[in-house]
């Protein structure tokens, strides 16, 4: 589990990570569509976090700055609507068995190491990086960061978009929060007895096809890595503290992304109501480059 550090007025508090596999994932569901082949839009020109250092600055004046740009984005967040009650109905219309047919359509089941090492010398499965300037993968406990190519291509489209409605508002480029992925037989079966929200049958992300990702948790942008470390600490602390008070902000713009994306034929999404996710499924074939940063 990483650590996640917390702001509380002028001082920095460090707070554990807490972030569970989704169990009731399942109860999501999608209808096959035709698969599209646009590529993953390029990303926009990135909002700045913090201003270059000016000659002759130190660690003091950086530090204020910091914290002033913090103060804007916090100010702007506010302004930022959350979901209305039809934009949350339209994304909880994917049930599980829709989603199933889906999956089973279009992706790959692993029973084990064995076979996820067969599918990812095949192409069928590839690993999803552990953390991007896009996304983080936290505490699959449950589930192994293996996908289907397609399934990559939905989350980088999916965080490139969110992203580019951040730039829009001119606002850091917070990324999405991964916390379940792949599962294989024995992990289901497993988490089944730990969660009685589990699907009692065959789940979505048994096929490589199916992620859950947080919509009340994102993380601070990337850090830049010419700031000092000191800075990069402080930075990534407020930045953490202004997306969890302003979750709903974050939750809003990611869904209408997804939204949009359904509306596409490319991802079949529900949002989950026991567990703060967005239970997505790729429904179309989305290309990504190889390795993402």
């Amino acid at each position: 589990m990483r650590a996640i550090w917390g702001w509380s007025g002028a001082g920095l508090l460090v707070a554990a990570g807490v972030a569970g596999s989704c169990g009731r994932t399942e109860n999501a569901g999608l209808t096959e569509t035709e698969p599209a082949r646009a590529e993953s839009p390029a990303p926009a020109t990135p909002a700045a976090s913090v201003a270059v250092a000016a000659p002759g600055e130190g660690l003091a004046e950086q530090r204020a700055r910091i914290v002033a740009r913090v103060d804007s984005v916090d100010r702007a967040l506010r302004k930022v609507r959350g979901l209305t009650r039809e934009e949350r109905a339209s994304l909880r219309q994917d049930v599980n068995a829709a989603q199933l047919a889906v999956a089973q359509s279009g992706g790959v089941r692993a029973s084990g190491e064995a076979e996820i090492a067969r599918l990812r010398r095949s192409g069928r499965l590839v690993e999803l990086e552990d953390t991007t300037s896009y996304w983080v993968l936290r505490d699959l406990t449950h589930s192994v960061p293996f996908s289907t190519p397609s399934a990559r291509g939905m989350l980088l489209e999916a965080s490139r978009r969110f992203q580019a409605r951040m730039d829009e508002m001119g606002l850091p480029r917070f990324r999405l929060t991964v916390t379940s992925v792949l599962r294989t037989d024995e992990s289901q079966a497993d988490l089944r007895q730990r969660n009685s929200n589990a699907a009692a049958g065959v789940s979505t992300h048994e096929y490589g096809t199916t992620m859950d990702i947080s919509h009340i948790r994102f993380e601070p942008p990337a850090a830049d890595p010419k700031l000092p470390a000191e800075l990069a600490q402080l930075q990534d602390s407020l930045m953490q503290d202004v997306a969890r008070r302003h979750a709903s902000a974050l939750q809003g713009e990611l869904g209408r992304v997804l939204r949009d994306m359904r509306k596409e034929g490319k991802v079949k999404v529900m949002m989950e109501r026991q567990q703060p996710v967005y239970h997505t499924t790729v429904a179309a074939r989305i290309r990504a480059p190889e390795h993402v940063e």
